[in-house]
């Protein structure tokens, strides 16, 4: 069972972000943040004060100038979360009697972490929250009993309603975007990946035609080398060998007359010689 929940809030999937996308993320919440700083001074929004947001925006501001500087750093988009996170509790600690608005805020943090960071470090922040979410809810029984009665004015609720609504859309969306971009990413990997693949069938089947070609070529060369092997053998020999016998019995004869036929049979055997030769070169280069 441990091994099981260690693996699920640890595994892990490599999804490919785009560089800005951390820091339009930022830049929509510190944009948010501005909004409701503005809200807090108009309309006293009962949920939290107005010196905390000021201080919220003023970090924000330094973290979306640090995104636009650094870009994809997570300790930056960590940094994001942590400052969010403490920014609840604080507003929470402060007025125990806004229970009911943080807690539908609170699961915003998770699903940041996976823009910012990945799965694992959604899930992390998921447990953080539930725990946070449990621990608040004792404080809360401590300090204000079983229930309170929470003050509901209608202006200052429809600015959070309004706030809460953009931030969560604006959330979705920018997931929305980072899945359908890794999405197209992978489609167009799995496209050049498909045109390698028949590239490499091309070069496949090129190179086959090629082996072909070439054996054939040698199985020719092949066959010409044992014609010319059987014409050596067997053109060639019989009037060579004419030739060595009439030499050898010319270097013992000592008749005259016997000497001109044995002369006259070299030279007649030179001929046939020669006109096998040349009968063999005719016939290798036709074949060539």
């Amino acid at each position: 069972m441990r091994e099981k929940l260690r693996s699920w809030l640890l595994k892990d999937y490599n999804v490919p972000k785009s560089e800005g996308v951390q820091f339009i993320t930022i830049g929509i919440l510190t944009f948010l943040i501005a909004c409701l700083a503005a809200g807090e001074i108009l309309v006293d929004l009962k949920a939290t004060s107005l010196p905390l947001i000021i201080t919220l925006l003023f970090v924000n501001i330094v973290l979306f100038i640090s995104a636009k500087r650094f870009g994809k750093s997570t300790i930056i988009g960590h940094f994001q979360l942590l400052v969010l996170y403490i920014m609840f509790q604080v507003s929470f600690f402060t007025l125990p009697n806004t229970f009911h608005v943080f807690m539908y805020w609170m699961p915003s943090i998770p699903l940041l972490a996976f823009i910012f960071g990945n799965l694992r470090t959604s899930r992390i922040w998921l447990v953080i929250t539930l725990i946070t979410l449990g621990m608040d809810t004792i404080y809360g029984i401590q300090v204000n009993g079983k229930s309170y009665t929470p003050e509901i004015p209608y202006i200052p609720y429809a600015f959070a309603a309004t706030f809460f609504t953009i931030t969560l859309v604006a959330c979705f969306s920018l997931l929305y975007n980072l899945l359908g971009r890794s999405y197209s990413r992978l489609r167009a990997k799995n496209r050049e990946v498909l045109e390698l693949i028949s590239q490499l069938k091309e070069m496949n089947g090129s190179l086959e035609d090629t082996v072909k070609e070439r054996t054939k070529d040698i199985e020719k060369r092949n066959e010409q080398l044992k014609q010319y092997a059987f014409m050596n053998s067997h053109m060639v020999r019989a009037p060579l060998a004419n030739i060595i016998g009439a030499a050898s019995h010319l270097e013992d004869e000592n008749d005259s007359e016997k000497m001109k036929e044995l002369m006259q049979m070299i030279k007649i055997s030179a001929a046939s010689l020669d006109d096998v030769i040349k009968e063999v070169g005719k016939s290798l280069e036709i074949k060539s």
